[in-house]
């Protein structure tokens, strides 16, 4: 008995610790099957949690038909379609609310689904639906049938993508900037058709454009013109002097002054003998004082209309930073600009007039035109006078006035 009694501590003991590592191991377990569900959870595909939990309760509200639902989803921004699609409830005609954010992700911001999926040939169908602000018909493009694994492809490339746009989407996000632009903006340009094909027409044809330059260029036109000018080349591949002029020309009639200035520098005789009377003016009035003086100056001698010619003038003057006369004397101007080959100097202090009796001697600024004006005579009267064969003067010449 003595050595019962003695060990009976050793035993209460000896069942207390058995009891704790039963309980420690179930909680173990409990936790261990805790962590395994959760991980499981987190593995799941964004697309099936973002059905349950990206649902925001005005979404669960939407009792919306297709043309309703479609009305409203081409209202929304790119982050509040991309929530959407995770919704895989269906609306009518077999179609699902994810297809139809899908479709206005497409329409509306451009999104580059054929990247996003890795350029997998999928089904297309054609819908229409009526804006309410102006009763327009739109056509959108749905495509049907696409399987969970690739909504998350196309979540997974929008969220880690940093332009994840179609050519187009590229090209409105440069027209919606100014330069200097974003560099990985750039770079995701430099990757399109769009750019590749004018930058080629460039090259092929002996004009090296930095790439930045043509990026540019292009923004300053409109999409229609660069689509056409890269299907065009696409199919024909016509990189011809003719084919560069053309585009530069359409780039100028849509109000773009760096495809007037570029045509300009490299073509300045096809612009003096091929542009009509309507094209040249244009071309003046779009680059007003930034226009090339030797075009203004070969145009002020060209056979063209009084219109132009005026207008020739009056930029000039305003180059050289002088008043246009109220009445423009084109003889005047072409002998300002043209025969005298460089402006007068600015003098600071009248000039003075040194005459003794009937000769006087000219100064810096003086013309024919000046002197005869001054002292009441006519330029033809003081050329035959002095028996002068052109109108250049000199300073500290000496003029018999009649």
């Amino acid at each position: 008995m003595a050595r019962r009694s003695y060990g009976d501590p050793w035993v209460k003991k000896a069942k207390w610790l058995t009891q704790a590592l039963i309980i420690s191991g179930t909680l173990n377990v409990g936790l261990l099957s805790t962590f395994i569900y959760f991980a499981m959870s987190e593995g799941e595909s964004p697309i099936s949690a973002g059905s349950k939990s990206h649902k925001s309760s005005k979404d669960l509200s939407e009792n919306l038909g297709l043309q309703e639902l479609l009305a409203k989803y081409s209202t929304l921004s790119f982050q509040e379609l991309l929530l959407r699609i995770g919704n895989s409830d269906h609306v009518e005609s077999g179609y699902t609310k994810r297809d139809l954010a899908l479709s206005s992700l497409v329409a509306f911001h451009h999104f580059n689904l054929e990247r996003a999926l890795g350029g997998l040939t999928l089904q297309k169908r054609e819908i229409t639906f009526t804006h309410k602000e102006d009763n327009e018909r739109i056509s959108l493009t749905i495509f049907p049938g696409l399987a969970d694994y690739q909504y998350e492809a196309i979540v997974h490339y929008a969220k880690t993508e940093r332009w994840p746009l179609t050519s187009q989407g590229l090209f409105f996000e440069l027209q919606s900037t100014k330069p200097p632009y974003d560099p990985s903006l750039l770079e995701a340009f430099y990757l399109t058709p769009e750019f590749h094909f004018s930058s080629l027409l460039f090259s092929k044809t002996g004009i090296g454009l930095k790439k930045e330059y043509v990026a540019t260029l292009l923004a300053s036109g409109s999409w229609s013109t660069t689509s056409e000018m890269t299907n065009h080349l696409r199919m024909n591949a016509e990189f011809t002097i003719e084919e560069r002029r053309r585009f530069l020309l359409q780039l100028t009639q849509e109000n773009s002054r760096l495809a007037a200035k570029i045509l300009l520098e490299i073509d300045l005789d096809y612009c003096l003998k091929s542009l009509d009377n309507e094209q040249v003016l244009f071309v003046c009035e779009l680059l007003g004082e930034k226009t090339k003086p030797a075009f203004l100056k070969e145009l002020l001698q060209s056979p063209r209309s009084d219109e132009i010619w005026k207008k020739a003038a009056s930029i000039l003057y305003e180059q050289a930073a002088e008043e246009v006369p109220e009445a423009l004397d084109l003889e005047l101007a072409k002998r300002r600009f043209i025969d005298l080959k460089a402006p007068p100097k600015i003098a600071t202090a009248p000039a003075p007039v040194r005459a003794t009796g009937k000769v006087y001697t000219v100064v810096s600024g003086d013309s024919l035109w000046k002197i005869a004006k001054q002292h009441n005579a006519s330029v033809k009267a003081i050329r035959e006078k002095n028996q002068l064969t052109s109108d250049t003067l000199r300073v500290g010449q000496k003029l018999n006035l009649p």
